[in-house]
């Protein structure tokens, strides 16, 4: 009896350490499974290429972009093979997130900046008040609305010349009168919308007839592209009034608001090279040649000495292209 249990035990044992063994192998081949089917599946296809942008950029409250946006090359690469992952996004506010991407199980980070370079649009409304009430630059919105979904800032526009080239403080009216008030939106990153036109009557003035001293601001169509109208209550100003050998000063906002527009759009476009650009400024006489009704402004963009974008501006903020590589919107 004893013999039978000792050889009971003895193959008890045995079978034992069989079974860990066969376990043991087992654990280490699907471990094993694992690793080749990670390293395998960590391996890029036959011919890959993959090049990853530095930065994208988008608007304000605008859509995410498609996943291969973020490639300056890609090839033999399906979008389905790629992940993309936006760790603390706020698409509302402007600035630069960190963006997480797998292609194959490989892992890449780059950066999404959100710009605002959209301007405001206002449009303004004529206001009548009595003498002795006050008034305000937002009394003569309509409305403003701006991308960043964000409240707009209305100002008088600060710029504005009589005919003979002195300042016009627009807050400053108190007389009865009909009064020419001009006003201008910016929003938080800055960028501000076209001069909107509006009337402030005070009282019950009589309609007497305005004098332009340098002929109305009527001007030649066909051969001028009005980017901004300096006339004041349809008349021209003095062709004295600004310099021909500086920017005049009612152009400085607009230029700097078109050339952060360029930066942003050809940051966009992930340029790589040098780009700069130049502006062509053309004063804008009226039909009798007598006073001045605005300016135009042309723009050209070079990138690495080649010419890649050439436009007009219009009064509107809009383009007019002569030249457009990169299809621009």
């Amino acid at each position: 009896m004893a013999k039978k249990f000792f050889k009971q035990k003895v193959h008890n044992k045995k079978r034992t350490i069989t079974q860990i063994i066969i376990i043991s192998i087992c654990v280490v081949g699907i471990v094993l499974c694992f690793f080749i089917a990670g390293y395998f599946n960590n391996l890029l296809p036959e011919g890959a290429v993959i090049e990853l942008r530095d930065s994208v950029s988008i608007e304000v409250n605008s859509s995410l972009p498609s996943k291969t946006t973020y490639f300056s090359k890609l090839e033999n690469i399906t979008e389905d093979a790629i992940t993309v992952t936006y760790p603390n996004i706020d698409m509302q506010q402007t600035g630069e997130y960190p963006i997480n991407i797998k292609v194959h199980h490989k892992k890449y980070t780059t950066v999404l900046r959100i710009v605002d370079t959209v301007s405001p649009e206002l449009t303004a409304k004529d206001v009548t008040i009595n003498e002795g009430e006050t008034y305000q630059a937002s009394d003569f919105v309509e409305s403003c609305t701006d991308n960043s979904n964000q409240k707009c800032q209305v100002e008088f526009f600060t710029l504005a010349l009589t005919q003979d080239g002195e300042k016009i403080d627009f807050s400053k009216y108190t007389t009865e009168g009909k009064y020419l008030i001009q006003i201008v939106a910016k929003d938080s990153s800055n960028n501000q919308s076209n001069i909107a036109n509006a009337y402030l009557t005070i009282g019950s003035p009589a309609d007497t007839p305005f004098i332009c001293s340098y002929g109305d601001n009527s001007y030649d169509t066909e051969k001028y592209i009005m980017a901004v109208d300096i006339s004041e209550n349809g008349c021209a100003l003095s062709g004295d009034v600004y310099s021909t050998t500086v920017i005049p000063e009612v152009l400085v906002p607009i230029l700097d608001s078109e050339y952060n527009k360029i930066f942003n759009e050809f940051k966009k476009l992930n340029i790589n090279g040098v780009v700069n650009f130049t502006r062509t400024i053309d004063p804008i006489p009226n039909i009798e040649n007598t006073g001045l009704v605005g300016y135009g402004i042309k723009i050209s963009v070079f990138e690495e000495n080649n010419l890649v974008l050439e436009y007009y501006l219009n009064s509107n903020g809009t383009r007019e292209y002569l030249l457009n590589k990169y299809n621009i919107n």
